[in-house]
Order: C-alpha cells, then structure tokens, then sequence
C-alpha cells in the first residue's frame, strides 16, 4: 500500500533533513512538523506553488520540529496572502509565534485580517512521553485521503497509540539506536512486528542511525520513511 504521506526528511535532530512529512488534500498542501530545514524543502520542491492554504500539525515545540513554523507562517501571509491553520494542542504555541512575530490579527490593507488560524476538524492528538517536565508532546491518529494513520511524533514508548493500531492503518513511528528520549528499536522490535503480522503498515522515522536501522529491520516486514 502506497505510503498516505511523503517525507521531506526522516532524521533525528541533529541531521541534515528534520523529520516532516506532507499530503495534499485537494489543493491544500498538509504538512506535519516544520523543522529548521522544512521552509527550504518546501520552495525547493515547489510545494508551496498553486495551493489554496496551508494546514501544520505540530507534535512538539523542539527545534527540529518547529524551526521554520514562523517563517512559513509569514510567507503564507504575505506572499499566498491566506492565513496559515496551525492544528496542534502544544499550550505554549501562541506565545511561540507571538515572539517569532507572527501576530495573529493584523490590520494591514488588503492582507487577510488573521496570519494564522487553529482550526482542527479531523486530527486525534495523543498525549506521550518524549521529554518529562520540558514540554507537552503529541503524537495524533486522523484521516488522510482515505487513509487511516497515526503519527507517534517523538516518542519513548509506543503504548499510548495501541488502541488506535487496527488492520490497514499506517504506523509513522520515531525509531532510535541509543534510545533515551527517543524509541530505542532494539527493545521495541518484536512489538512492531508483532503488528505487521495484524496488518499495520509499520514505517520508521526520526532516524538517528539509519544504516544500523536498516540492518536490523532487514528480516522484517517494517519499512523505512524514505523520502
């Protein structure tokens, strides 16, 4: 089955491409997380080219996960001249693009009277355990073309998306050598493929060894997010 979203880049934080993903939903272009890298992706691609909006889900407010939020936020304003919808339930997000200068109600003629919106209409955040006691994190379960999904975002456990992994769904799991903050494969391995035999589509993402990961999925039916 054809992967519902395609990924910009499927590194840990410190790699060369942030993990961000994106669909179009008619002629809306979805993006998932917008990291330091994403912006230059995304013109590079010339996925910002004749698209009615803009809709990000984002999972956490690191970096590599929120880098290029505000800049996008800004280009969607005043070069698409549309709001962008910024779908999350991180609570420190209007603060964020309150200091990165992305005012939501302007007053500037001829532009729209809001730079962003938070409309969510299709998206099931999962609160999980990423970082304790620094920021709230998410992954979600929706919808995409069809497709049923569900997002882990970073994460160290798998445990609060199971109930939402039911034959057919594609699995976007955060995947780890060394662990720690992150889902180490090693102790997780058996579980992922325990769903690919129940008929979960299982890809990993956030990478931050990918040739060690490649060697140890390679007898399994578990899939890399390849770009």
């Amino acid at each position: 089955m054809k992967k519902a979203i395609t990924f910009l880049g499927k590194d840990s934080g410190f790699g060369k491409k942030n993990t961000s993903a994106y669909a179009m939903i008619g002629k809306r272009l979805l993006l998932i997380d917008c990291g330091q890298t994403v912006m230059t992706q995304l013109q590079e691609k010339n996925l910002l080219n004749n698209i009615s909006g803009i809709d990000v889900i984002i999972t956490h407010m690191h970096g590599d996960h929120v880098g290029s939020l505000s800049q996008l936020a800004l280009y969607s304003y005043f070069i698409l001249r549309k709001p962008i919808n910024i779908i999350t339930a991180c609570s420190k997000i209007e603060e964020f693009l309150t200091i990165t200068g992305v005012e939501r109600y302007c007053q500037i003629s001829g532009f729209p009277e809001e730079r962003y919106t938070r409309n969510n209409n299709f998206v099931k955040f999962i609160q999980t355990n990423h970082v304790e006691n620094e920021m709230d994190c998410y992954g979600f379960s929706t919808k995409i073309n069809g497709t049923h999904i569900v997002y882990t975002g970073d994460t160290k456990t798998i445990e609060p998306f199971m109930q939402e992994l039911t034959e057919g769904t594609q699995l976007f799991c955060d995947a780890s050598v060394a662990g720690g903050v992150h889902l180490k494969l090693q102790d997780n391995i058996n579980l992922l493929n325990q769903l690919t035999n129940k008929g979960v589509s299982v890809y990993l993402m956030h990478l931050d060894n990918e040739l060690k990961i490649r060697e140890m999925i390679k007898e399994t039916e578990i899939h890399i997010c390849d770009e």
